[in-house]
């Protein structure tokens, strides 16, 4: 079940929609660059609310969050070895992701994009988990794998992978997604003023020219 700050975002979303129909698809002057800063604005809360949901509250929280993560991390690390369905190097390459080093040599607009392409290609990862514990019925009753098999020691080897791989990831970015949500403010501050003040202007406009 999605959470709250997701279903406050999604409603967000909505203003873009409802302008483009009252402007009847024609974006072109004020009302125009209002339009496109919006949309600017709608895709970035989409992007802020996801850093958002990566990180702790505080640093202190951030601390002891790393610890919590790396000792969830090592449990599920743990439970993983003792499985005999899948072998070490399987699990390695569903699961990979890339080390602290490398995710601090990275910039801030590839880091995001980086953390944004593992949390979309998981799915496609533990389907290929699926689809090699599986003969070729299973693999077609789970619509190869993207849905569940129906074997539970698979599944649940499936869910403590999908457990490990999340918490990984959030380990190695960690520090990263700090500096990257600050950035965000930077570039979505003055964007959501530009379409603010636009807005008002187009407004004012609208009525002025509506009295006479």
């Amino acid at each position: 079940m999605p959470s709250t700050g997701w279903i406050f975002t999604w409603f967000a979303e909505l203003p873009p929609l409802i302008i483009a129909f009252h402007a009847s698809f024609k974006f072109q002057g004020i009302a125009g660059m209002a339009f496109w800063i919006m949309l600017i604005v709608a895709v970035s809360g989409f992007v802020g609310r996801y850093i958002y949901s990566q990180i702790p509250r505080s640093l202190n929280a951030a601390e002891i969050s790393l610890n919590e993560l790396k000792d969830s991390e090592e449990q599920l690390t743990r439970e993983l070895s003792s499985q005999k369905v899948f072998s070490a190097e399987d699990l390695e390459r569903a699961l990979h992701v890339p080390s602290m080093q490398e995710t601090h040599a990275m910039g801030p607009l590839r880091a995001i994009m980086l953390m944004i392409a593992i949390d979309l290609g998981r799915p496609f990862h533990i389907a290929g988990l699926r689809n090699q514990a599986s003969d070729w019925g299973g693999r077609i009753r789970s619509c190869f794998g993207l849905l569940e098999t129906g074997n539970r020691e698979v599944e649940r080897i499936i869910q403590t992978a999908r457990r490990k791989s999340s918490l990984s990831k959030r380990i190695v970015f960690l520090a990263r997604t700090h500096q990257i949500f600050n950035l965000w403010h930077v570039i979505h501050r003055p964007f959501s003023y530009s379409f603010a003040v636009l807005a008002i202007f187009h407004i004012v406009v609208v009525l002025g020219l509506g009295f006479r």
